[in-house]
């Protein structure tokens, strides 16, 4: 045998070698898993709203499973889930290849909240906050033609921005406005979006739950202080919808008429998870990290249905507070016939006076200043868009 052929020979019995181990070593492809919920049974360990999970083989407790830090005061066992059953997803429990897939489906949104504007600091006075949103020459003639129009009603011309401003209101101004650059992002996303979405409805409820909001932490709990926050957070606490089209619209198209159906549905958003896997509560969360949203008023989306199914007790204190007023504002915006268009939990199961006291938490019905101010805003969205 010649050297040049003994050469090839051996070249290729390394091959053969080299294409046997790595077979052996090649891990095997991963199981199509379906998310399957079980029902959330506390613990006696839970009876304070925490719920147990049993340690990974060969690790230590998860960060969920440490107790909440000094600062945040055990937000957690204040508002402990209202009854034994189904639980909605969090980020953390979501399948591994759903959860990539969603963060991909993200990132491409990214440009939907990508807006100097939106990077403002939420803890702002509103007045301060409305006026630095309104400062764009866009947005000041925009406001200054409502306040004048013929709707409005004035006998007096108002010629001044800051003027305007007080006039309608400072938190419905920064709303107004938000949402218009949040739209201006989501025309490019309108022909993904399914026919049953609503975007007109879905805003009005947005808007509704602010104002709401605004009038809890005001006139019923007095605390002022979070009003620029908690009412952001409250325009944009079900921003997570829009991501369903995007993920996948022909499932968004079967969700939309599963939830629109006469049929009773007892946890609407399990639907959701059966479909996608995750729940708009995860979705809005991550969507507003992606855009640059502080952190508090993306932890307060990720938590707006506590009065449904507790807090999580990592939250800060100032975080629960804004979940719950999201909560109750939520409660009252539905019996304003502001309700979300998509079947969602609405109503107040748990116990949220450890937080907003007896009076918040015990408001069962909308006052009719509260009434009027969101027919009033109502009207100021039908201008500004008109304008």
């Amino acid at each position: 045998m010649d050297p040049q052929t003994f050469l090839i020979l051996f070249a290729i019995f390394l091959l053969i070698v080299y294409l046997l181990l790595r077979s052996r070593r090649r891990k095997p492809p991963p199981q199509v898993r379906r998310v399957i919920r079980q029902p959330h049974r506390p613990t006696q360990a839970a009876a304070v709203g925490t719920t147990e999970r049993p340690p990974v083989k060969g690790q230590g407790p998860s960060a969920k499973d440490q107790p909440a830090a000094a600062e945040t005061d055990n937000v957690g066992t204040l508002i402990p889930p209202p009854v034994e059953g189904w639980k909605p997803l969090e980020r953390g429990e979501l399948e591994i290849e759903t959860l990539w897939r969603l963060e991909h489906t993200i990132r491409d949104m990214e440009e939907i909240g990508k807006n100097q504007m939106m990077r403002v600091d939420f803890n702002m006075e509103p007045k301060e906050l409305a006026t630095v949103l309104a400062s764009n020459p866009f947005y000041a003639a925009r406001i200054l033609k409502t306040v004048n129009s013929a709707a409005v009603g004035l006998r007096t011309r108002i010629d001044s921005l800051q003027r305007a401003i007080t006039f309608l209101g400072y938190n419905q101004v920064k709303n107004i406005v938000f949402q218009h650059m949040l739209d201006k992002g989501m025309a490019e996303q309108q022909s993904q979006l399914s026919g049953k979405f609503e975007l007109l409805k879905f805003w009005m409820h947005s808007h509704a739950v602010s104002i709401c909001a605004d009038y809890l932490l005001r006139d019923v709990i007095k605390q002022p202080q979070h009003i620029g926050v908690v009412t952001t957070a409250a325009l944009l606490h079900d921003v997570g919808w829009v991501v369903f089209d995007r993920y996948d619209n022909r499932l968004a198209e079967k969700l939309y008429e599963q939830l629109g159906s006469d049929e009773v549905v007892d946890e609407p958003m399990q639907i959701e998870e059966e479909l996608f896997g995750f729940n708009h509560m995860v979705t809005g969360m991550m969507l507003a990290e992606q855009w640059e949203i502080p952190r508090s008023v993306c932890e307060m989306i990720g938590q707006h249905h506590c009065g449904a199914f507790g807090l999580d007790g990592s939250l800060g204190r100032d975080q629960a507070l804004g979940a719950c007023v999201i909560a109750k504002a939520e409660q009252l915006s539905d019996r304003l016939g502001y309700g979300n268009p998509q079947s969602e939990p609405s109503g107040v199961m748990a116990d949220l006076s450890p937080l907003l006291g007896a009076n918040a938490a015990g408001m069962d019905n909308a006052p009719v200043k509260l009434r009027e101010d969101v027919e009033r805003t109502m009207n100021f969205i039908q201008e500004f868009n008109r304008a």
